[in-house]
């Protein structure tokens, strides 16, 4: 995701707290954002209505390592959670989605970017998850095993 700064170019709106700093993947999505921000209760024109006063500027363009967290707290919790095969970049499936491992959390889980997404989301590191090695070959299954009951 990019970062943009949005602000509205008309009176009275072209006041300093009405400018956003918001995180899209292009300037359209981003002005889009701001309305929505906007709409709750400040502003109920339509987007078609407000988007001709919108103003929208590249600050930051998205990089791969903007994903990835502190690796001395990731070190913390993989001690903690007893994963020492576990290493940020490292590839792994939770209830069924592919991500890749990015960081970790306050709570102690691991933050995971699944594909598709351009952002980290909390796991805990043993729920319905299976890690891969670089070779794709599977080193962890840690997935509760249906057992049929016969």
């Amino acid at each position: 995701m990019n970062t943009y700064r949005v602000w509205v170019q008309s009176k009275p709106w072209d006041d300093e707290w009405c400018v956003q700093e918001v995180q899209a993947a292009t300037s359209g999505k981003a002005k889009y954002a701001y309305w929505h921000y906007l709409q709750d209760g400040l502003w109920e024109e339509p987007f078609g209505e407000v988007v001709r006063h919108l103003r929208c500027k590249l600050v930051g363009k998205f990089k791969v390592s903007d994903l990835f967290g502190n690796p001395d707290s990731f070190a913390h919790v993989i001690k903690m959670r007893n994963l020492p095969f576990a290493y940020m970049g490292m590839r792994i499936e939770v209830a069924g989605q592919m991500g890749t491992i990015v960081g970790s959390n306050r709570s102690g889980n691991l933050d995971v970017c699944f594909d598709g997404r351009h952002y980290g989301e909390n796991c805990h590191p043993w729920w319905e998850t299976r890690y891969f090695d670089r070779n794709g070959n599977v080193i962890r299954d840690y997935r509760s095993i249906a057992k049929e009951v016969i």
